[in-house]
């Protein structure tokens, strides 16, 4: 029994002394991680923020009339930056959805109000010494998360996720006078326009080929970006590109232009107005029954109060 209790003992003062030796190299390795993690991290920039809208109307025996309305918007708009020496990574995320309910439970209809996914990745290489000029490869995706109707007809797709999409690749030249606000320029971007909806490409919806659901072009691109906290409590994120096809109708240019400006009340809630203009040669708009269909402004104004959340690192 003495040697059995003596065996235990010393199996627990090993164990103490090899745990005890674990947990320094542990914090040893931990430390050492935590110096490479904040190494890494004093090389990256980004500013964004994330809102949730909400809305409802409610009526019940109300003598001048009235519809039960309940929606929401969610939108997340980030750009985070990474800067180490002459190289340059930058990153827009630009993602919206929203939805609007009319009527009773057993009337009840939904309306999509919001629908945006647009993704922007960026390498660049400085070439000049005030670090303000970068030779850059760029590319660009932008679509949405879910099917489109031409309300109050709910029954015909008219758009779908990756129904249009739009890839842009180039190569180009970047200024960058500060931190929030770059401009790209490139003097010929392919640009793909995917239609992945068999029933929206066959009728040669968006500008692709009867049947077919990929579109290439080649030509000049523009871009400029802007996220800034212009005074306190008050952030404006706005992007405009512009594109135009060297082979077919050049001089024609394609517009998507978004801003977003953010009035924060206090730190959790806050007012929004988020607006879209789009233009695009080969989508063709019927703005009624009877008109001829042909490209058309596409414009989008969305204004809300609600839930709101703001990164920052500089």
């Amino acid at each position: 029994m003495k040697r059995f209790i003596f065996l235990c003992v010393g199996i627990i003062i090993a164990l103490g002394s090899n745990a005890q030796e674990i947990q320094k190299i542990a914090k040893a390795k931990e430390e050492s991680g935590a110096g490479i993690v904040k190494d890494t991290l004093k090389h990256w920039y980004y500013i964004g923020n994330a809102n949730l809208n909400y809305s409802q109307a409610t009526f019940s025996n109300w003598a001048s009339g009235g519809q039960n309305s309940m929606g929401a918007v969610a939108m997340v708009n980030i750009k985070a930056n990474y800067t180490n020496g002459k190289h340059a990574w930058g990153n827009t995320v630009d993602l919206g959805y929203g939805f609007q309910m009319l009527g009773k439970m057993n009337d009840l209809k939904t309306t999509k109000t919001n629908d945006k996914i647009e993704l922007t990745t960026a390498y660049s290489y400085q070439i000049d010494k005030n670090k303000q000029w970068f030779f850059t490869v760029l590319a660009n995706l932008r679509t949405q998360f879910s099917a489109g109707y031409n309300y109050p007809d709910d029954s015909t797709v008219i758009s779908n996720f990756m129904a249009p999409g739009y890839l842009i690749g180039g190569i180009g030249i970047t200024y960058q006078p500060a931190k929030w606000c770059y401009v790209y320029i490139s003097p010929a971007s392919a640009r793909f326009l995917m239609v992945l909806d068999k029933k929206l490409s066959d009728s040669g919806s968006f500008g692709v080929d009867k049947g077919k659901r990929l579109k290439t072009t080649v030509g000049p691109y523009f871009r400029s970006d802007i996220n800034k906290e212009l005074v306190k409590n008050i952030t404006l994120a706005s992007s405009i590109e512009l594109y135009s096809d060297y082979l077919n109708d050049f001089g024609n240019i394609d517009v998507n232009w978004s801003f977003l400006m953010i009035f924060k009340v206090n730190k959790w809630l806050a007012a929004s107005i988020s607006t879209q203009l789009l233009y695009d040669n080969d989508v063709m708009i019927k703005t009624s029954s009877t008109d001829e269909a042909g490209p058309r402004t596409q414009f989008k104004e969305l204004l809300g109060i609600g839930l709101t959340y703001n990164f920052k690192k500089r």
